[in-house]
């Protein structure tokens, strides 16, 4: 009788990419926007509807998780809300080897 193990991501033996790994925590629309918060200095909901193709609402219902579970900040500028990677947010990137990691606030 053979046992299977399974194994934690980054133990070798054909682990996820790293990007999946995230997106498998966060959901794929939710890291894609965590990592463009990060690229970016700031990014506002209209730049981030623009580059993922998604609706302002899913944007705004995203960046609110996001901002709940401290990973970003947004504030109100004029018209726009503009959000920004937290130091969490860079660990949480920098652990999984993404972009906007190496940046410091």
């Amino acid at each position: 009788m053979t046992t299977s193990v399974s194994r934690p991501a980054g133990s070798g033996g054909g682990s996820p990419p790293r990007p999946r790994v995230l997106a498998a925590l966060l959901g794929a629309t939710r890291a894609r926007v965590l990592v463009r918060v990060a690229v970016r200095d700031q990014a506002t909901t209209s730049d981030l509807v623009g580059e993922l193709g998604v609706s302002a609402a899913t944007v705004s219902h995203h960046t609110a998780v996001l901002r709940e579970s401290a990973l970003i900040t947004s504030r109100r500028d004029g018209g726009s809300v503009r959000h920004a990677i937290t130091p969490l947010g860079l660990s949480l990137l920098g652990a999984h080897g993404l972009p906007g990691a190496r940046r410091t606030c």
